[in-house]
């Protein structure tokens, strides 16, 4: 859209932005597009005379009468394409997909999100058969492959697939996955770890997956992630189509034990999930944290601080949303607090947590860079302070708390102050002279 906006500033920028040499990721699927734009004709004329370059793009969310013409306009006129999101797709089988795989020579990112959020059909593209195909012919060029929003069977023998077949696989989401019989599926990481070794992010979000069950030796012998940056097993405490919650400390451990490039970990609402795993982490720099709901924002030990510890010094987002023990939180606050002027903390959420106030001055006080602070419902802070504050709201929240110098402290009088005391005083010499002039003409007298 950025080139349409450029394009109307003169000719020149016109000749410039119409240049199908630069449209090499466009994104369709902005909602600046209206729907009656959204036609298989708008994209064949789109790739005959603007995407013969493109490299990426997303065409998530259209919907076409007929797929085929589609898919078949966009094999044939950008053949330089290497990744395609076709998220929202419903009507795509696997015959669809197997035309895109065998005429997009260069294709290694796919996003097939909410292709069958409702049912898995048997010629769905997210069939056992059809992902087997995808895997088995795409092999060492599939970098990424997103399968989030979807209802599918067979998981276990999907990831042995890309275990199998996949090896520079480096973005996987399987976030909000659901199975055919409602029931949890299991995911053996061991061997996705085996098969596997260049991922960098794994995102397993609200899904009805859990880790099956390893040996010892299994688990010992495992190379684990070694390159994984980004882990996220957030979900809900309790599963809504499972009694027990999915992911605990041994999961964590075992996903995460060779991890030290990690930079993002998400496990809010993981409800068996305590300090005993997170401490264990061997990343040394994580960046962004999410415990929110987690088991250990609920414990009174030193967990929580030892944690905020451990990577305070490379902690930019933090989220202990509803953490309820409140010394643990206080402690944790504080400890996050403690790098000062070095901090680089720029978001904190501690909406619903019994924080006090003292800690939260200590973070205001002494991170600089934060820019956005939620206090929302927290009970244990005065009345009026209690929401979320972002950008120069954080700023000005920061100034009630700075201490002014000595000299500031002392109430400087107004100009217009220290014009009515000179009056003053000069009134009062002014009597103080009549007086003596009084006196010395009586005794003259």
């Amino acid at each position: 859209m950025a080139f349409c906006r450029v394009s109307q500033v003169c000719r020149l920028w016109r000749d410039v932005a119409l240049s199908p040499s630069l449209w090499y990721n466009i994104d369709l699927a902005s909602p600046c597009i209206k729907d009656k734009y959204k036609t298989s004709e708008t994209v064949r004329w789109l790739c005959e005379n603007r995407l013969t370059s493109v490299q990426e793009l997303n065409v998530g969310g259209w919907k076409f009468v007929q797929i085929e013409p589609v898919l078949d306009v966009i094999s044939k006129y950008c053949q330089d394409l290497r990744g395609l999101n076709l998220t929202g797709w419903k009507g795509l089988n696997s015959e669809h997909l197997k035309f895109l795989i065998a005429n997009c020579p260069l294709l290694s990112r796919l996003d097939l999100s909410s292709i069958n959020p409702e049912t898995n059909q048997t010629r769905s593209a997210l069939s056992l058969f059809s992902i087997s195909h995808l895997t088995q012919t795409m092999g060492d060029r599939l970098t990424h492959l997103i399968l989030a929003n979807n209802r599918l069977a067979a998981i276990p023998q999907l990831i042995t697939a890309i275990a199998t077949h996949c090896a520079n696989l480096q973005v996987l989401d399987l976030s909000n996955l659901r199975t055919v019989s409602h029931t949890t599926a299991l995911l053996h990481i061991e061997k996705l770890q085996e098969g596997c070794q260049k991922l960098r992010v794994l995102r397993i979000t609200n899904s009805q997956i859990a880790l099956s069950a390893a040996t010892l030796k299994e688990q010992v012998a495992s190379p684990g992630f070694p390159a994984l940056e980004e882990l996220s097993v957030a979900g809900n405490a309790v599963d809504g189509f499972c009694s027990t919650p999915v992911m605990d400390d041994n999961s964590v451990e075992r996903i995460l034990k060779s991890s030290h490039k990690l930079k993002l970990l998400d496990v809010r609402g993981c409800s068996r999930v305590s300090d005993s795993s997170l401490v264990r982490v061997p990343a040394w720099d994580l960046e962004h944290l999410f415990l929110s709901g987690c088991y250990v924002t609920r414990l009174t030990g030193a967990g929580l601080e030892l944690i905020a510890q451990k990577w305070s010094h490379s902690l930019i987002e933090v989220d202990l949303a509803w953490s309820t023990a409140t010394q643990a939180v206080d402690l944790a606050v504080t400890a996050l607090a403690e790098q000062g002027a070095v901090s680089p903390l720029r978001v904190l959420n501690l909406c619903g947590s019994s924080v006090s106030l003292s800690p939260v001055k200590a973070i205001l006080l002494r991170c600089p860079l934060l820019i956005s602070l939620n206090l929302s419902s927290c009970r244990a802070l005065p009345r009026g302070m209690k929401r979320l504050y972002e950008g120069n709201e954080v700023t000005e929240l920061r100034s009630t708390f700075e201490e002014k110098p000595e000299a500031e402290k002392e109430a400087k009088p107004s100009p217009e102050q220290e014009e009515m005391e000179t009056e003053k005083v000069v009134g009062q010499n002014d009597q103080d002279s009549v007086l003596m002039v009084g006196e010395n003409g009586a005794s003259c007298l």
